[in-house]
């Protein structure tokens, strides 16, 4: 099923996540423990055996290598709708642990048990990307209340001059982004404090780094925001970098749903 004009929000709920284009797919626990508490939110029967019928899904996919290398790859769209019928669709990554340019859009409004969740009626997301494109960037930050909220496709978080990390707070109704929770306490681990608040222009503006992080984007170092240049100092990317990377070279973040 896919997104479209006349489309709901309790059509469907979906993740996407990283895999080895395999049978390995990275942080599966915590893509489907968000993912059901999403589906209680839109009104959307959770499976009692949904690893099966992943592993069931992924067996219908065309592989070009059976064995899996639990290295990233490529992404996995995971999806379940109404009638809780389950669907996987690859795709490939795109720009991935690049240096980006964004533009600031206008966040899409839904009811607050809507907002902040992965739902069927993503079409406004789809239509930030596409400003982005049309504006010559590479990603959307979508504003409410003159606080950046989200990314059309990854968790914007400002590195600010007192070498503090900074992530909006859920209740602006942005999704609470995989990526970023696995980085939360590896960050914290190294000493880097994380704090959630309003990432509004006053913050912006003071940062010395501005990243993207997501299952796709990896970590993307935004250089630009509506044309203004952001601080270009690398330090804090490459950090995020170097620690996804150790974090996917633990065997213990893949799970095999090869069948």
């Amino acid at each position: 099923m896919s997104e479209g004009v006349d489309a709901s929000p309790r059509d469907l709920v979906f993740t996407t996540m990283v895999w080895d284009q395999a049978g390995c797919i990275a942080d599966l626990d915590a893509h489907l423990e968000r993912m059901e508490l999403h589906a209680k939110r839109l009104r959307i029967q959770w499976p009692t055996d949904i690893k099966r019928l992943i592993t069931e899904a992924v067996a219908t996919l065309e592989f070009n290598d059976r064995h899996p290398t639990c290295q990233p790859k490529g992404l996995l769209r995971l999806e379940l709708a109404r009638d809780g019928a389950i669907d996987v669709r690859p795709r490939p990554f795109s720009i991935r642990n690049e240096s980006v340019e964004a533009i600031t859009v206008q966040a899409p409004r839904w009811s607050p048990k809507v907002n902040g969740t992965k739902h069927g009626d993503w079409q406004p997301y789809h239509d930030a990307m596409k400003q982005a494109d049309h504006a010559g960037t590479d990603l959307a930050l979508l504003v409410h209340e003159f606080a950046i909220v989200d990314g059309d496709r990854a968790t914007p978080i400002v590195f600010d001059e007192d070498s503090t990390a900074w992530l909006s707070n859920a209740s602006d109704g942005g999704v609470a982004g995989i990526t970023a929770e696995i980085l939360v306490p590896l960050l914290e681990a190294q000493g880097i404090p994380v704090q959630r608040g309003r990432l509004n222009e006053r913050l912006v503006a003071r940062a010395i780094e501005v990243i993207a992080v997501g299952s796709g984007l990896g970590v993307a170092q935004i250089e630009s925001i509506d044309g203004e240049q952001m601080g270009t100092n690398h330090g804090f990317a490459r950090k995020c970098q170097s620690l996804l990377t150790q974090h996917y070279e633990n065997k213990n973040a893949w799970s095999d749903v090869g069948a």
